[in-house]
């Protein structure tokens, strides 16, 4: 369930003290200390009445356990933890019998299940395709991606042992096709999708990592056990987690986001002849270049959004997090789409061995 997180109170905090500051400039000019006082607690009284009702608003809206298109909020216990989740199940009709795919949504450093489910917008689209989706919630908005800088790693959660479980927990539960399980994330959500393929590779048909590739830790300490399909999407001018590499601020050190890929294609024994589209139809700023590796082993798939000129929001979202340069967001590609087109691509070449 999300809260009230530091970030958010530290908004508001920054908010009252710049207009206070505003207002202690234009009191200036009030010569009469009554009216100077009277103005600062109308002030006071607002801002607070204010805060009130956005954070009333807020909790409010996050007690909530069923959102308007039928996604319900549930709770499983791992490790002796309580941890929670966003299930949508498709509002296609579907036969009892007929095994449906499973999609996991992995949300970013301080976001939740509930975000990750907004932007990616997928429960539309599993409604119309017959999926289900998952987006379960990190630990202090965070997973244990392996690279020791979230609040989940430092406190050793092992989320990798979580999102198996979970998995199984939905299969026992739902009609899932155990051959056509994907998993998607955004930022530390994409950097743990990158852990799970490469950690449990069998499990998984295809995973896509956006504004995020694969840590040194990771490739350091494990390999994958078979060829499994991959994207990723990312942007050129994303300073949160640089496209080039490196390291990132509290982060640990990353591959490019080209050495990532260079890695999957050898994993995959891919041909590196790609087919390239490009886009850039909108005025946005951004253009966007595919590449598609289709030739690899197993019948998988590599393939490489590069959004040139793009920052690290979600594509088609403008979020601006405080003391985060989050860069410019592309509204070239709808993510979503994007996403299950590559993963049906992924359950249609099972369906077909």
């Amino acid at each position: 369930m999300e809260r009230l997180g530091p970030d958010s109170i530290l908004s508001f905090l920054l908010a009252f003290h710049f207009v206070r500051n505003v207002l202690n400039q234009l009191s200036r000019g009030i010569r009469k200390t009554k009216m100077k006082r009277k103005t600062h607690f109308i002030f006071l009284i607002f801002f607070l009445s204010l805060l009130s009702i956005l954070t009333e608003c807020r909790l409010l809206r996050n007690l909530r356990t069923e959102t308007k298109d039928g996604s319900q909020l549930e709770k499983i216990t791992v490790d002796g933890i309580e941890r929670t989740y966003w299930i949508h199940l498709p509002k296609k009709k579907y036969s009892g019998t007929e095994k449906l795919p499973l999609v996991l949504g992995l949300h970013g450093r301080l976001g939740s299940g509930r975000n990750i489910m907004e932007d990616s917008k997928l429960n539309r689209i599993s409604d119309r395709e017959g999926f289900i989706v998952v987006y379960p919630d990190g630990i202090d908005r965070s997973w244990a991606d392996g690279r020791g800088a979230t609040p989940a790693d430092k406190q050793k959660v092992d989320d990798v042992h979580f999102l198996e479980k979970l998995i199984d927990h939905i299969s026992e539960s739902y009609p899932v096709d155990k051959d056509k399980i994907f998993i998607f994330g955004h930022s530390n959500g994409g950097f743990m999708t990158q852990r799970m393929l490469i950690e449990k590779t069998k499990r998984f048909r295809a995973g896509v990592s956006v504004s995020s590739q694969i840590s040194e830790f990771i490739l350091r300490n494990f390999e994958p056990s078979g060829n499994v399909s991959v994207a990723f999407i990312n942007g050129t001018k994303d300073s949160t987690v640089p496209y080039y590499g490196g390291y990132v601020r509290d982060g640990g050190e990353i591959l490019s986001v080209e050495d990532s890929v260079d890695r999957w294609l050898q994993w995959n024994s891919c041909l590196k002849q790609p087919e390239i589209k490009k886009k850039d139809e909108k005025e946005d700023g951004t253009s966007v270049e595919i590449y598609s590796y289709n030739q690899c082993k197993g019948k998988t798939s590599v393939l490489h959004y590069k959004i040139v000129d793009g920052g690290h929001n979600w594509p088609g979202v403008n979020r601006n997090v405080p003391f985060i340069k989050m860069g410019t967001p592309t509204y070239e590609l709808d993510p979503g789409e994007e996403i299950w087109t590559f993963f049906k691509s992924k359950s249609e070449s099972a369906s077909g061995n």
